[in-house]
């Protein structure tokens, strides 16, 4: 695999996509005969991993899966070899499926502190895709039984003929800025002291830089007079796209939504710089360095914002 140089986890792209040849059934099939090229497991999600790599192992391995577990194209890599996924989650447990002896099906927020940028793209993508398939086997249109096509990269109905497409849930995670100091809460789901950037999902007609606005309205009562678009991560839990904003705050008025941020404040960039250069603070820490939201808290308190 190529080393990406990307800011984000989960948004390298390391695979050439193939759009045109993975339309050809015939093609799909030559593929997965050859020798060279490369098949991921994944048990619900969860990648196999060997040491801190993904286990990507030779497709004559298939015969060891179940026939009926489904497999995905996900691209050519840098020496053209393709790369599958197969979903193994018929499974039982994890450590009942197959290959569980030469490593281990790995939590995939576990495994994206451990593996490289290159393999967490294409296991966030495999992961992406095969939940995809196992929540739409039936056609939107007409409830017919939909089949897999393009190598996994669409479905289409027998039936009615309508084409479905592997869905992408668009999120604004905004942070907040205002005169030195950015806004973090901590949302009903959080464990105690864990403090994040707000995010919303955008809703129908809805742009991501109005959804930021709204949703800092909604959630914290705080007015936004300007946003300012950073960078993307896609998010395989189980299909978003977070899409990062700064964003400049009226003033500091907290007035929150206690249904979804049980805990907000606004917190100096002194103190930000401190923790991330490895301080401790009591009762409050910082979201992974795998997630968008670390990485917009890291962007903000390097710049001079």
């Amino acid at each position: 695999m190529s080393t990406a140089d990307t800011l984000c986890l989960f948004a390298a792209e390391p695979l050439n996509r193939a759009s045109d040849e993975r339309t050809k059934p015939e093609w799909i099939a030559g593929k997965l005969a050859d020798p060279s090229s490369m098949l991921l497991p994944v048990w619900r999600g969860d990648p196999l991993v060997t040491g801190d790599k993904a286990a990507f192992l030779s497709t004559a391995a298939r015969g060891e899966f179940p026939a009926s577990a489904p497999v995905v194209f996900l691209g050519l890599d840098w020496k053209g070899s393709a790369v599958f996924a197969i979903d193994v989650s018929q499974a039982p447990s994890p450590d009942s499926a197959p290959f569980a002896d030469i490593g281990v099906y790995m939590p995939l927020r576990e495994a994206a502190s451990r593996v490289d940028a290159d393999d967490l793209a294409i296991v966030g993508q495999a992961r992406w895709l095969l939940d995809w398939h196992r929540r739409h086997g039936f056609c939107a249109v007409c409830g017919a039984p939909s089949e897999v096509k393009d190598g996994g990269a669409k479905r289409q109905c027998p039936e009615c003929q309508a084409e479905h497409f592997p869905r992408s849930d668009p999120v604004a995670i905004v942070l907040a800025i205002h005169d030195g100091a950015c806004l973090l809460g901590r949302n009903t789901r959080f464990p105690p002291g864990f403090f994040s950037a707000l995010a919303g999902y955008v809703e129908a007609s809805e742009t991501p830089e109005a959804c930021a606005v709204r949703e800092i309205k909604e959630e914290a009562g705080v007015t936004l007079t300007a946003v300012h678009y950073q960078f993307s991560q896609p998010w395989p839990f189980p299909s978003s796209m977070m899409m990062g904003f700064l964003a400049d705050a009226k003033d500091r008025t907290l007035k929150l939504d206690e249904t979804e941020i049980c805990e907000a404040k606004w917190v100096d960039k002194a103190e930000i710089r401190a923790i991330l250069g490895g301080e401790k603070r009591e009762n409050f820490f910082l979201p992974p360095r795998f997630t968008i939201a670390r990485r917009l808290i890291e962007h903000w308190a390097q710049s001079e914002r």
